[in-house]
């Protein structure tokens, strides 16, 4: 199929991008229905209770490990051609399972989609910045917001279906994939002329900003560190209150969950204020609703404030992703955007490490949350008084 000569990104470029980011979230929500049927289906594997999960957390750890060489890739070999096979990679890698069974093959198909994945994250991220301007950007990163939490949440029920079928049918739903493979191969072109950084018009530096991308790592692994306490272990909260019903807790998940694209609406509108204050401002959702967590007493309060963490997490991705573009030269953005990718996908590895830790300390799981919510809470009077201080200082 030819590829049409677009010389302008508009709304159908924009509609490839945004879908293109669903498939990182595909790659783990399709298959969280499908964990309990995984386990029975594979219990004659040795060591299946840590084996297993690892199906669902494979395609992350391909990503950490991966990312920052796709985008040198990236920078130095362009967008499109790369985009196109690496679509077709991740579907292929997908749907694999469904056709060859065995643990090992499941595992391969895993990997093989982390790898597809890695290159699609890091170059849609990328033509984002390349496409449209900083204005542009904040609005299609609100409207990505808004589409994944709904998208999440059918494929959650999709899944839970398919799953009733037989363990692999989830799987059929990364084929998915391949159309957005055909809309890439219409409507993606390589960019020729692309939308400059704020870093840009500062500097003429050619050198890669090896300090910025350590900054932008290390500042994106502690957000993405933070980000993914409640996505993975609010379930426990909710079990040590005495939900043990997974429909009530899917339930209780999914009301709290409907304020992420408020959080995404948020973003937008605190889009043109400094980093530090969105920064600031996310902490005090995560304080305000980790913190809360951990002194519910009840499953109606752990929602209300599950609900006040959820609109920090609906502005976390959005936040970094605009801030990450804006940092990195136009001929690094692809190199920059593999850092950013590599850090946020190590941060959903490094969580349960970094939350077994807090636990081993404080006690139960509400008591680790409460925590937790102390540690965003001290990390937002930093960032305050380090920018009064900042001010005083200039004066």
């Amino acid at each position: 199929m030819a590829n049409f000569s677009i010389k302008k990104a508009g709304f159908w470029q924009a509609l490839v991008v945004i879908l293109l980011n669903q498939l990182p979230m595909m790659a783990i929500v399709a298959l969280m229905p499908a964990l309990p049927t995984l386990m029975e289906h594979f219990r004659d594997v040795d060591n299946k209770d840590l084996l297993v999960p690892m199906i669902l957390t494979a395609p992350g750890i391909c990503i950490a490990l991966i990312a920052p060489f796709a985008g040198v890739l990236v920078d130095k070999f362009g967008r499109r051609k790369l985009l196109i096979w690496f679509t077709a990679i991740y579907g292929l890698g997908g749907i694999l399972p469904f056709f060859l069974d065995g643990f090992n093959t499941v595992i391969t198909g895993r990997l093989l989609l982390g790898i597809g994945e890695a290159f699609v994250l890091v170059i849609g991220n990328t033509l984002l910045g390349d496409y449209f301007a900083p204005k542009d950007r904040s609005k299609w990163l609100m409207v990505q917001g808004f589409f994944g939490s709904i998208a999440a949440a059918l494929l959650l029920a999709l899944s839970g279906q398919l799953a009733s079928i037989g363990w692999n049918f989830p799987f059929l739903v990364y084929g998915i994939s391949f159309l957005i493979t055909i809309l890439a191969v219409i409507f993606i072109f390589e960019p020729e002329e692309k939308f400059t950084s704020e870093i840009d018009s500062v500097s003429s530096d050619t050198k890669f900003p090896v300090n910025t991308a350590i900054m932008v790592f290390l500042i994106t692994l502690g957000f993405s560190v933070i980000y993914f306490v409640y996505t993975i272990h609010f379930s426990r909260a909710l079990d040590a209150m005495g939900i043990k019903d997974p429909k009530q807790v899917g339930n209780l998940g999914a009301i709290a969950s409907t304020a992420v694209p408020l959080g995404a609406l948020i973003f937008k509108l605190v889009s043109k204020r400094p980093f530090w204050q969105q920064m600031a401002l996310m902490f005090l959702f995560f304080t305000i609703g980790l913190a809360g967590i951990g002194l519910a007493k009840d499953t109606t309060s752990a929602v209300a404030v599950g609900w006040i963490q959820q609109l920090g997490c609906g502005m976390t991705i959005p936040v970094l992703i605009a801030w990450a573009l804006s940092l990195f030269p136009v001929q690094y953005r692809g190199r920059g955007m593999g850092f950013w990718t590599s850090a946020f996908f190590l941060g959903q590895f490094v969580n349960p490490i970094f939350v077994s830790s807090i636990g081993k300390l404080v006690g139960n799981v509400q008591d680790t949350f409460l925590a937790t919510g102390v540690i965003c809470g001290i990390v937002f009077i930093i960032i305050l008084l380090l920018n009064i201080f900042s001010k005083k200082a200039i004066n």
